[in-house]
């Protein structure tokens, strides 16, 4: 399994999504699949960036500061 941090742009922000995932193919998709379950209605993603991919054997994760991330 891997843990991946994606990076959304919708609209006018950068919205982080994490997905869990057994490969690279499902990780794309359930990031679809996240954001349509998340909005009522799916955005219009304008880029999909993944920034991080880590083997998760017994923990991992992921630190999310919107405002470092905003800057990028």
């Amino acid at each position: 399994m891997f843990l991946y941090r994606f990076e959304a742009s919708i609209e006018d922000r950068t919205i982080p999504i994490v997905i869990l995932a057994n490969d690279d193919d499902k990780a794309f998709k359930l990031v679809d699949s996240e954001l349509e379950k998340f909005y009522v209605k799916k955005p219009d993603v304008k880029d999909l960036l993944l920034y991080e991919k880590k083997k998760v054997t017994q923990s991992g994760g992921y630190v999310l500061d919107i405002e470092v991330l905003s800057k990028r």
